[in-house]
């Protein structure tokens, strides 16, 4: 009685783990670049998002770094950054002189002691992504596109904290976006 107990149990444990390899329609693998070296491999909001919604969302695709049918690149960017290089430049002059903004008001004058820095929707962070197809050598570019969360608050410097671009962008790049929009794609395009 225990061995055939155990023989079942071995069949649905051997079952379980040829399974998933039979569900794998597509291969792909992730990788991070910032224009020197290259990451491979998820980041942890990135394998959080892969953990959760793989299963119901992502049906048939598989993540394999060491055989891998697509490659998603991807890397941050900032747009616009030059075009409010000349204010960021100004507020920060101001910041190191010493200088704060004064308001007046009906009773007196009043000097705050921080800066509050508005987004601009010239400026623009966002993550990039580039799917490459590895069936071919060299891997050509066969999609790419971006992922990007808004940035619905103001930035509070103190006024000895210098202020940067970044502070000014009306989106902050979103990986877990990018990846996402990324294997949307795929599956769309590879009818999964």
């Amino acid at each position: 009685m225990l061995r055939k107990f155990l023989f079942v149990a071995f069949l649905f444990s051997t079952g379980a783990l040829i399974a998933p390899a039979q569900d794998c329609k597509l291969k792909f693998s992730v990788a991070y670049t910032d224009g020197k070296t290259i990451q491979v491999g998820l980041t942890p909001d990135q394998k959080k998002m892969w953990d959760l919604d793989a299963p119901k969302k992502f049906k048939g695709m598989c993540l394999d770094d060491k055989a891998p049918e697509f490659i998603v690149l991807w890397s941050q960017d900032l747009n616009g950054a030059e075009l409010a290089q000349t204010s960021v430049d100004h507020a920060n002059v101001l910041l190191s002189t010493g200088e704060t903004p004064t308001t007046t008001t009906a009773q007196a004058s009043m000097t705050s002691a921080y800066h509050y820095v508005r987004p601009s929707s010239q400026v623009r962070g966002k993550a990039l992504y580039y799917v490459l197809d590895t069936s071919k050598k060299p891997y050509p570019l066969i999609r790419q596109g971006e992922g990007y969360q808004d940035v619905p608050r103001d930035v509070k410097t103190g006024v000895d904290n210098s202020v940067s671009a970044a502070d000014i962008a009306s989106t902050v790049p979103d990986p877990v976006e990018a990846l996402s929009n990324a294997l949307k794609w795929l599956k769309k395009d590879k009818k999964l």
